[in-house]
């Protein structure tokens, strides 16, 4: 035979409130929540043409002199300029301007600017030069910049002004996805 249940268990979702009670959820539900930490970390900034470039150095993981870039047959005139050897590693040259699409673009290839999409997925850019590092607030609401966007605005997450002037944030999400359907 089953025992009856104890009437206090029973009853706990009827039991009264405790004193206080809903002043004190009421109090914690109209708080405002704490404002998220801004997201700031390194980033590179580097020349390329005319443009004034940022990246995160997350995703901007070496910077190297050019050797020799590799042509693939029957692939000239793309984005894929060819191959170039980093670190003992062989890595898909791209060309940034030829991606970006900048016309007058000529750049001096006097670096090479290694990306790293993924853990073993990295890319290397030729580009004009570096710039330098510095800590960038990471916030796309605070990049704000009066200076125009020289490219489409989804190539960017924002614009800041540096000593030297305005440089721009490329998205690198969208740059990673670019490189890969255009040297597919």
């Amino acid at each position: 035979m089953s025992q009856p249940a104890d009437p206090r268990r029973a009853n706990i979702f009827n039991r009264p409130l405790p004193p206080g009670y809903r002043d004190e959820m009421r109090a914690l539900i109209a708080e405002r929540p704490a404002d998220p930490p801004r997201q700031t970390g390194s980033t590179l900034l580097f020349q390329l043409g005319g443009l004034r470039l940022a990246l995160p150095t997350r995703v901007a993981s070496a910077v190297a002199p050019i050797l020799h870039i590799a042509r693939i047959p029957h692939r000239s005139g793309t984005v894929l300029l060819g191959l170039a050897a980093f670190r003992g590693d062989i890595l898909p040259c791209c060309s940034l301007a030829r991606l970006l699409d900048l016309q007058h673009a000529q750049t001096g290839t006097a670096r090479t600017l290694i990306l790293e999409e993924s853990p073993g997925r990295r890319w290397a850019v030729p580009i004009d030069g570096v710039l330098g590092i510095r800590i960038v607030d990471t916030d796309s609401d605070s990049q704000a910049s009066t200076e125009p966007a020289p490219l489409a605005a989804h190539w960017f997450r924002g614009s800041f002004h540096d000593d030297g002037g305005a440089f721009h944030l490329l998205d690198h999400d969208v740059l990673f996805r670019q490189i890969t359907l255009a040297t597919a």
